[in-house]
């Protein structure tokens, strides 16, 4: 059985941020089998669009990151996103905890791409998402590694 990992965050991130420093975080921890990428959430009010439903820009914002962050485990690089394409299937509710996961795509040399998923215990699927992911520069990656919060459970390769 795969040893399951978390992975860095950064503490004024939209999505993983510390609340003690960024109190519109989302709050999410990623987990790590070092294949799948996933999260449980539950979205409070704050994430509301339509009354009593999650904004869609929320659930596209934590499938970036899920997404991403499969991607760069497939490759063990850092990337960026070039492109996402989500689709919304069904309303997702505020309160209703769901799973969202990355999967690692293909490495087409020039990017690499990856897609996932926000799905309920009962497997009903809320969006998928897919998308490409491009290496960032050396340079940048020693910048970003300097600001992460690495705990000594995380997953790292930089």
């Amino acid at each position: 059985m795969p040893s399951i990992h978390t992975l860095p965050t950064y503490c004024r991130c939209a999505v993983c941020g510390s609340p003690q420093v960024n109190s519109h975080t989302l709050h999410v921890r990623w987990l790590t089998d070092g294949e799948t990428v996933w999260t449980e959430w539950a979205a409070q009010d704050a994430q509301m669009g339509y009354r009593g439903l999650v904004h869609g820009g929320i659930l596209c914002s934590l499938l970036d990151e899920g997404v991403g962050w499969a991607a760069a485990m497939g490759v063990r690089k850092m990337l960026v996103t070039g492109e996402l394409s989500v689709r919304f299937l069904h309303p997702l509710s505020i309160g209703q905890p769901v799973t969202i996961r990355g999967y690692f795509g293909e490495d087409l040399r020039r990017y690499v791409t990856a897609r996932g998923e926000v799905v309920d215990a009962a497997g009903t699927r809320y969006a998928t998402a897919s998308g490409k992911f491009f290496p960032i520069s050396d340079e940048r990656v020693a910048e970003i590694a300097s600001y992460l919060t690495v705990d000594e459970d995380d997953l790292t390769w930089w």
